[in-house]
């Protein structure tokens, strides 16, 4: 952790006195096991859990996730971190390969306030297993996902918490403050220097150094402060805090940092709710209510009416993302296709001409389903740029209809046959043009190891794929595709996941995403 010592100080005495106050305090009372309140995604009425595992040689990547209210900027941040620490799984693979991660989320705190999740990271790799942790928690009143430092009053009340922490290993554990791991162990050090400078001082040894808490002080209740305080205080402990049954906290210790643990299973260290009273920031002791509330019995989840594919699902500008795009259809190849992308939790975007659509509609209903997106190629593969202004409207309003008639929602998106577009297209369209970067010519070759081998060797993060789902070679190539991308730690997303809901507007040109 950085040395933020100086910023983090308290008054050096309050210090001292709060980590004997502590020791104290547990000769008078024994203390209860703690217990954390975290409730599943299932228990609250309007939350669809999705799980996936892609199983490929080198490895197992499992998760399950809550599905609710498309783009909402919870929902959206937990799909990223849980897409980064995949990314960062795979890309980190040794060579024999058979490691897994399984990654799942459970709701800390639910009401139409706050939410508070936690995501838990399980990295099995048969030589040892891996459990990580962390939390999000989202404010509606501000829209932002903010992190475990905005449940805190200020600077000085995450001091008062982490020697609450250190306190209660000294005291359950017989932990000296050097056997204090991490970032305890800093606090506890400071602690200790702060009462010898104390003692010292009384016995006119030395003057009582008292620090003034400094004048920088950050404002976790501002987002970004909130962010640079998570950031001074990584590797804390309260990165995985809940709360618990009784009205304080609940921190987990890994059973690497306490050997003294039973079984070698994982430490849950409280602070009581009378100390944690005083310590939390109004978000904080409003999800603290909630969590409360939730242990008391779940109910409606506050955040949407019902899960939705449409809208953005994660954020690509922080991702390996790649676009699968799928031409021409759809036809005789195209369930098989969806068959080959559902194996790898790929989500893919049709863009379907007008006048197929009717031959099927179960197929378009399956893309819907399924979390893939339509666009509009048109009615019958006619060159845009070559019709007047009228006849373009008609053709892409004509085939918008027939989509909208399956799906219930217009394609977000148009790709003009061929590429072909000019001013007058994308002066008369309402919808955003996209076009490609990578082009497999799968229409030319008809070999589906030429079709693989382009698209593995010319993908890029960012990257927009053009494939034709009418040839059977095409679809030949997409599982050595999909293998050879996801070993690389790719994400299969569509279209409106990689440019994002401001990224693309009416009538913009886009070929790709590359960032750079």
């Amino acid at each position: 952790m950085a040395d933020t010592s100086l910023r983090r100080k308290l008054f050096v005495t309050a210090a001292a006195g709060l980590l004997l106050t502590s020791a104290c305090q547990a000769t008078e009372e024994p203390t209860a096991p703690t217990e954390a309140i975290r409730t599943p995604l299932d228990a609250f009425e309007g939350v669809t859990v999705e799980s996936t595992t892609v199983e490929a040689g080198h490895s197992t990547v499992g998760t399950s996730y809550p599905r609710v209210a498309a783009s909402h900027p919870l929902m959206m941040e937990v799909r990223t971190r849980m897409a980064q620490r995949q990314t960062e799984f795979l890309e980190g693979l040794p060579d024999r390969g058979g490691s897994e991660l399984q990654q799942d989320a459970s709701f800390l705190a639910v009401s139409s306030q706050v939410v508070g999740a936690r995501i838990t990271s399980a990295v099995s790799s048969g030589v040892q297993d891996d459990d990580e942790h962390q939390t999000l928690w989202y404010e509606a009143s501000s829209g932002e996902v903010l992190p475990w430092t905005s449940l805190f009053a200020d600077e000085a009340a995450l001091e008062r918490a982490h020697l609450s922490l250190a306190g209660a290993l000294q005291e359950e554990y017989d932990m000296t403050s050097q056997q204090l791991p991490g970032v305890l162990g800093e606090v506890a050090s400071r602690a200790d220097e702060a009462q010898e400078t104390e003692e010292a001082a009384a016995e006119g040894e030395g003057e009582n150094q008292e620090a003034a808490a400094p004048d920088d002080s950050l404002d976790l209740s501002d987002p970004e402060q909130a962010d640079e305080a998570a950031e001074n205080w990584a590797g804390s402990p309260l990165e995985d805090l809940a709360f618990s049954t009784a009205g304080g906290l609940a921190v987990n210790m890994p059973p690497g940092e306490v050997p003294e643990a039973s079984g070698g299973r994982e430490a849950v260290l409280p602070v009581k709710a009378e100390a944690s009273e005083e310590m939390l920031s109004e978000l904080g002791l409003a999800a603290r209510d909630a969590a409360l509330d939730n242990e008391s019995g779940a109910g409606e989840f506050p955040l949407g009416d019902s899960p939705d594919h449409q809208g953005v699902s994660m954020d690509c500008a922080r991702l390996k993302c790649v676009a699968l795009t799928f031409d021409d259809g759809p036809g005789e190849h195209t369930d098989r296709l969806m068959d080959i992308l559902d194996e790898y939790d790929a989500r893919a975007t049709f863009y379907v001409l007008g006048e197929l659509v009717g031959e099927h509609p179960e197929a378009l209903e399956r893309m819907d389903e399924e979390g893939h997106e339509l666009g509009n190629h048109t009615w019958q593969h006619d060159d845009l740029a070559e019709l007047p202004p009228e006849e373009v409207r008609q053709d892409i309003a004509r085939t918008n209809d027939a989509i909208s008639e399956i799906t219930g929602a217009e394609p977000p998106t148009i790709r003009p046959p061929y590429g072909s577009v000019d001013d007058t297209v994308s002066g008369v369209v309402d919808q955003p043009i996209i076009l490609w970067d990578v082009d497999t010519q799968d229409w030319q070759s008809r070999d589906s190891d030429k079709v693989a081998e382009h698209a593995l060797t010319n993908a890029e993060t960012g990257s927009v794929v053009l494939f034709h789902d009418i040839h059977g070679k095409s679809v030949d190539a997409v599982p050595d595709v999909l293998d050879g991308l996801h070993e690389e730690g790719y994400h299969f997303v569509t279209i409106t996941d990689l440019f994002g809901l401001g990224g693309m507007g009416s009538g913009d040109v886009l070929t790709d995403a590359r960032i750079g």
